[in-house]
C-alpha cells in the first residue's frame, strides 16, 4: 500500500472498502469510474508503479479507449492524482494516489452529486495520439493530455491538428506537440479554423 493511502487509512480509523462503499452514493463517480478507481487502489497496495494501460484495460474488462476516458475523468474530478514515488531501488516511478476522493468523501456532508460524462472528443484525442505513436500512453503522458484538455482548455480539434503537424515532421513526442500548442496560443490561434488558415498561409510561402 502506498504511504499516502496507508497513512490516511490509519488516521481515519475506517477501512478503504468501507469508506468507498459507504459514501459512493454521495460521490460523482460513474459505475465504470468506480471499477477503475477500486482497481487502482488495489493495484497500489500490491505494486509501486502505476499499471500499464493494456493491463488495466484487461483487468477491468474495458477497452483501452474506455480506460483512457475513465482515468481522465477521475483526474478531472480529482478522485485520483498522478504522483511520483520512489521504489525499493530508489528509482522514481509514477503511481496513482487514490486518497483525494476518500479525503473529500469523509469530510463532505451527505449530499448527492450529479454524475458527469467525459466528452467523446476528449477520448478521440487519447486514442489518436496512441495510434500515431504506435504504442500505449504512459500515465504521465495521460496526465499531460488531461492537463491540455482540463487545465489549458485546448480545443480537442486543435490538439489533433498539432498532432498532425508533429507526425508530418516525424516528431512523436508530447513535448513537441506542447511546443506547437504554446506557439499557436501566443499567435492567438484559438479555433481550429484559425489554425487551418494559418497553416494554409504558411504553406503558400
Amino acid at each position: 500500500m502506498s504511504d499516502a493511502l496507508n497513512s490516511f487509512m490509519q488516521t481515519s480509523q475506517i477501512s478503504f472498502s468501507d469508506a468507498v462503499f459507504a459514501h459512493y452514493a454521495q460521490s460523482d463517480l460513474t459505475h465504470s469510474e468506480l471499477i477503475v478507481y477500486l482497481f487502482l487502489s488495489r493495484w497500489g497496495q500490491q505494486h509501486q508503479e502505476a499499471p500499464a494501460p493494456d493491463a488495466l484495460a484487461q483487468a477491468v474488462k474495458m477497452t483501452p479507449a474506455a480506460v483512457y476516458q475513465t482515468i481522465n475523468s477521475l483526474l478531472k474530478k480529482q478522485a485520483v492524482a498522478l504522483v511520483s514515488v520512489q521504489d525499493n531501488a530508489g528509482h522514481s516511478v509514477d503511481q496513482y494516489d487514490v486518497t483525494p476522493l476518500l479525503r473529500r468523501l469523509l469530510a463532505a456532508p451527505q449530499t448527492t452529486v450529479v454524475n458527469t460524462q467525459q466528452p467523446d472528443d476528449d477520448v478521440t484525442v487519447f486514442n489518436q495520439i496512441e495510434i500515431e505513436f504506435g504504442r500505449p500512453l504512459s500515465p504521465i503522458e495521460q496526465q499531460t493530455i488531461s492537463d491540455w484538455l482540463n487545465i489549458d482548455h485546448y480545443d480537442p480539434a486543435i490538439i489533433l491538428l498539432a498532432l498532425r503537424e508533429a507526425v508530418i515532421n516525424q516528431k512523436y513526442s508530447l513535448r513537441y506537440i506542447d511546443r506547437i500548442l504554446i506557439a499557436w496560443e501566443k499567435q492567438h490561434l484559438t479555433t481550429p479554423q484559425q489554425v487551418r488558415d494559418y497553416q494554409e498561409r504558411r504553406n503558400r510561402l
